[in-house]
């Protein structure tokens, strides 16, 4: 929790590299210009998401930025360390908006009344309306973290960044749907999240089976058809829950 939110705190930052609250991890005050790293992290973001992190190196990440390798080496190190700052940089703007639209919507309706098709709505809202905006740096975010997002290398990474607004959701789920047992509403939420990142990975695909060239960016169509229909398989599990009258706690 504490490292969650020291997270979100310092990885606010903006596409020019600027930040709102200070010089954050892998910046140093002084020696080169501290607008760098966020060049660097814009660079890296989309290289990784044309292709695998992995394969990404530093001397085109360097390239792509207009620095040269040393000035990566000077804010970041390794290149395990530009991977950690690409996924945490924004995963503080969303995890703070998703527990704030939580806590809004609980405080108004009482934290015993919540429904769950507004929580899937308030969960999945902050990053479809980024998606939405046209801002190429959060398109390239979530075609590189729909394609990493199991990569079993990068699971504490993505705790790190993700598990705090997720902790509150999963009991959130439980408070809507009392019936549904507590292994049921992690399964719950780790499919809410298969059908976000799997419908915001431009999939060509999806585009050839649609006879449509622009269906697989269509986040607007994606966000409204998610969201009713992610809250009716929740519920359905909680209704087959409470028919069984069975439970299986983790």
């Amino acid at each position: 929790m504490v490292m969650a939110t020291a997270a979100r705190t310092w990885y606010f930052v903006v596409r020019d590299g600027n930040r709102r609250g200070g010089i954050g991890v892998g910046m140093r005050s002084g020696g080169y210009n501290v607008a760098t790293p966020g060049k660097i992290l814009d660079a890296a973001e989309y290289l990784f998401a044309q292709k695998h992190y992995g394969a990404a190196t530093l001397k085109e990440i360097a390239q792509e930025a207009g620095v040269n390798v040393n000035q990566i080496v000077y804010h970041f190190g390794q290149k395990d360390s530009i991977v950690r700052d690409v996924i945490l940089r924004r995963a503080g703007v969303l995890t703070n908006e998703r527990l704030r639209l939580l806590d809004d919507y609980s405080r108004i309706v009482g934290p015993d009344s919540v429904e769950i098709e507004p929580l899937v709505r308030a969960f999945a809202e902050p990053y479809f309306q980024r998606l939405q905006s046209n801002d190429p740096g959060w398109r390239n975010y979530a075609q590189f973290i729909g394609r990493v997002v199991w990569d079993g290398k990068l699971t504490d990474i993505f705790a790190e960044a993700f598990n705090e607004a997720a902790e509150q959701y999963i009991l959130a789920f439980r408070r809507a749907l009392p019936s549904l047992t507590y292994e049921d509403s992690v399964r719950a939420f780790q499919f809410l999240l298969a059908v976000i990142y799997g419908s915001t990975t431009n999939d060509r695909r999806i585009n050839a089976l649609a006879q449509n060239d622009r269906l697989a960016t269509d986040y607007a169509g994606y966000h409204n058809a998610l969201i009713p229909f992610v809250a009716a398989g929740i519920e359905r599990l909680a209704a087959k829950a409470s028919e069984g009258g069975k439970t299986h706690e983790l």
